[in-house]
């Protein structure tokens, strides 16, 4: 299928050929290619708190789309993804001209951007996703446009929009929880797009057959088909060759997991698995009293209860209130509930009735709250009592004590008053913990999601190196698998982050293991969000980026890290954890220790560390992630994008030079590294231009150049010497680089300085002797002869004389 180059999926051509299939008006044609334009033009998940943003590999599209939550919309890209009947689709689609009305009761006309413009076989679908939590939110609301009509979502206002213009427009509602679900969503497009090998050919067919006959265990099936693994369980998953119940189970429990030949048997066993999940997960609903009853009441009733029976023994005398008593107890009884329950008290619910404070104090403390506490202009409580008072005597009252406004402030969320005073970074330091209900579920598959965390090595490293790098220590980058813990891919450069960085650790990446990952997860730092990173990852890897300061995300690097920290750099001198101890651990305030280790040393345990000690160390379920590594590959072998260490994957992972350069077809380029030229790219520069040049991110002699769409090698004159380095010696050699060329310049402005004022000095002596008589000359008769080596001399005395400098 041919795409579109600028916005990818349908072409042109395919797409008017849907547009008179359905008979869309000339209007509706003009109205929509309005919006593929102007889809992904808005920067989704920008100021999002808790929203996970995904750069998605679209294979059904042929580009890339950038969706806002990894848990709701990318769950219904996958499903587009794997629809059969799904021919392209777009996000983030401007509608221009969407009719709402204000709570006011005002008309409201604005450009809306909805989530999704779909291309069906038959129609043209406006798709918004919401989460049912959401949605059942804005239902409590007044005047609320959010409907639902039996189990059907929609918005007034995208509905009519959508209907003037021929569209059909429908809410989709992921699956509660959908972390099940993400998870074999992901895993069946990671390999939907695999060739199948003929015996695998055969293992499929072979399958399908017992799936037509009755639904079957996927356990079973690989024991009795030859040759069938759960892999190519997840291929006829995708391809619509089976289905399952991929909401409720997962696809790694193979002992639970059935196989169906029809969507409409499977989704009915889906929905009763779901149901039984979603119910033994909700809330309690607790009707028995004595579950709910306060400790007082509970003692009461025991007390009532002993009562009863002391009057029943004859003990004590009966009276009217515990006849009474009595046959309640009688009747409860009856009724299958306990006596006990009969006899509890309702003391819980006296006391006042009413509250004691004027409406003025409440209005103060609804005004200081929602203007003072919540916007961040007061930081500290104590400061908001001091507020509240000035507000109650503007009032008019006097205002009353602290009690009421201390448990109106705690009552409020925290993290609106962390957000407006600290940032984001306050936010998640306040937040609270994501109900596991609603979080997304680890990968089932190895090598499917790499985290990628960075961090300063804790640690001071090689005194020789604190002349040359102005950060005083390394910087390294770790990989880690998302489906089993397991050290996947690292890099360790010095200074501050880098792009290049990325680049070193994509190289060890697919060194170690000969694929790259489907998905990487990443924060949002520049060196991750830069360009180089999306134009690495185009066509193949999706980009899935944590919200600001959301570290929590990232958790399993950012543990990696801090065990890296803790177990190696913490244990050489020149640790900055005795530093941290007794203050708040903040990047703006490392120690400037003068003890310094040896870089080799601690890079050689940190290899040590992260390869062998990391991935051997059982976790909280006894296993560790090797285990869990072998228990991977064994069930669904490697979900890794297969690549081949070649020219190609160099040039991919090589930086472009953006500096100053220059290009001569006599000498080769140019750049602040110096010269890099080859035969074959001289005779390529007599009749091209340079279209673009990268510097190979390991090799400092080594650089790429394309010239009218072919790539060649330039070399730097120290290619031969260098022939012999170690990938690390080389790594240092291009660290070095930028620092040695600072310190080059300063050094060749001090030389530059001093020979500026060694020359201002003799010009100043030079111009002095203009002023002086001249001096006789050996040829006059009254002139005493001056032998010519004293000529310098004395013009020197006399322009000392002159300034009367000595």
């Amino acid at each position: 299928m041919s795409t579109d180059p600028q916005f990818g999926g349908l072409s042109f051509e395919e797409r008017h050929q849907l547009y008179t299939r359905i008979k869309a008006s000339e209007l509706s044609i003009r109205q929509i290619e309005n919006m593929i334009a102007g889809s992904g033009t808005k920067t989704v998940g920008q100021a999002a708190l808790r929203n996970v943003r995904v750069r998605h590999n679209s294979v059904k599209n042929g580009s890339p789309r950038t969706v806002e939550s990894h848990t709701c919309e990318l769950v219904f890209a996958y499903e587009l993804e794997l629809d059969p009947e799904v021919l392209g689709y777009y996000v983030q689609v401007p509608c221009r001209r969407v009719q709402r009305t204000t709570a006011s009761g005002r008309n409201h006309i604005s450009t809306a951007h909805v989530d999704f413009l779909v291309f069906h076989r038959d129609r043209i679908e406006l798709v918004e996703c919401k989460p049912l939590s959401w949605l059942e939110s804005q239902l409590a609301l007044s005047h609320s446009p959010w409907v639902k009509q039996g189990a059907v979502w929609t918005y007034s206002p995208y509905a009519q929009w959508a209907q003037q213009h021929g569209l059909v427009f429908r809410v989709w509602v992921p699956a509660t929880p959908a972390g099940v679900y993400l998870q074999n969503l992901e895993a069946c497009y990671a390999v939907a797009s695999d060739p199948l090998q003929q015996h695998e050919i055969t293992a499929v067919t072979k399958a399908a057959g017992l799936i037509a006959k009755r639904p079957v265990l996927l356990d079973s099936l690989i024991a009795e088909v030859p040759g069938f693994t759960a892999r190519l369980a997840l291929w006829m998953l995708g391809k619509s060759a089976a289905f399952g119940p991929w909401q409720s189970t997962p696809a790694a429990m193979t002992d639970r997991f059935h196989l169906y030949a029809t969507k409409e048997q499977a989704k009915e066993a889906d929905e009763l698995l779901l149901g039984a999940i979603v119910n033994a997960q909700s809330q309690p609903a607790v009707a028995d009293p004595l579950l709910v009853a306060t400790a007082t009441d509970l003692q009461r009733a025991r007390q009532r209860l002993s009562r009863l029976a002391l009057i029943e023994a004859g003990s004590l005398p009966a009276t009217r209130r515990m006849g009474a008593l009595q046959r309640q107890v009688r009747k409860a009884v009856a009724e299958g509930r306990s006596a006990l329950s009969a006899c509890l008290t309702k003391y819980a619910f006296s006391g006042n009735r009413a509250s004691r404070l004027l409406p003025e104090h409440e209005q103060a403390i609804e005004t200081v709250i929602a203007l003072h506490w919540n916007t961040g202009r007061v930081h500290r409580p104590k400061d908001l009592l001091y507020v509240f008072e000035e507000e109650c005597i503007r009032l008019g009252v006097e205002p009353c004590g602290r009690a009421r406004l201390d448990a109106r402030r705690r009552s409020e969320n925290p993290t609106r008053h962390a957000l407006s005073t600290g940032g984001f970074r306050a936010y998640h330091a306040t937040r609270t913990r994501t109900d596991p209900r609603h979080r997304s579920l680890a990968p089932i598959g190895y090598g499917h999601t790499l985290h990628v965390d960075s961090s300063d090595l804790d640690v001071r490293c090689a005194p020789n190196l604190i002349h040359y790098f102005p950060a005083e220590k390394a910087k390294f980058y770790i990989g880690i698998d998302g489906a089993t813990g397991d050290t996947m891919a690292h890099s360790l450069v010095f200074g501050s982050a880098r792009t290049d960085a990325l680049a070193l650790l994509m190289r060890e990446y697919l060194k170690r293991h000969g694929f790259l990952p489907r998905m990487i997860h990443l924060d949002r730092g520049p060196e991750n969000t830069s360009h180089w990173v999306e134009d690495f990852c185009e066509g193949s890897i999706s980009l899935r980026y944590s919200p600001t300061a959301g570290s929590a995300w990232n958790g399993i690097a950012e543990n990696a890290i801090k065990q890296v920290n803790e177990q190696v750099s913490h244990r050489f001198a020149g640790s900055t954890a005795p530093d941290q101890r007794g203050r708040k651990v903040d990047g703006r305030f490392k120690s400037r220790s003068n003890a310094r280790t040896s870089f080799i040393t601690v890079h050689n345990e940190f290899i040590e560390f992260a390869y062998r000690d990391l991935p051997d160390k059982p976790g909280g379920d006894g296993s560790s992630p090797a285990e869990r590594k072998q228990e991977a590959l064994a069930a669904f072998g490697p979900l890794g994008i297969p690549c081949r260490w070649d020219d190609s994957f160099l040039i991919r992972t090589s930086i472009k030079v953006q500096s100053k350069r220059k290009v001569d077809p006599q000498r080769g380029v140019r750049t602040v590294d110096g010269w890099f030229t080859s035969d074959d790219l001289l005779v390529a520069l007599r009749t091209g231009k340079v279209d673009e040049i990268r510097s190979d991110c390991c090799d400092p002699c080594v650089m790429y150049v394309r010239v009218q769409m072919r790539w060649f090698k330039a070399f730097h004159n120290r290619v031969q010497s260098d022939a012999q380095l170690s990938d690390q010696e080389r790594l240092f050699d291009l660290l070095w680089a930028p620092t040695q060329r600072s310190q080059s310049a300063r050094r060749r402005e001090e030389i530059a300085r001093g020979r500026h004022s060694r020359q201002t000095l003799a010009q100043a002596a030079e111009a002095a002797t203009v002023h002086l008589a001249p001096l006789p000359t050996p040829d006059s008769d009254d002139a005493p002869a001056v032998p010519p080596e004293r000529v310098g001399v004395e013009l020197e005395i006399a322009a000392f004389d002159e300034h009367e400098d000595y």
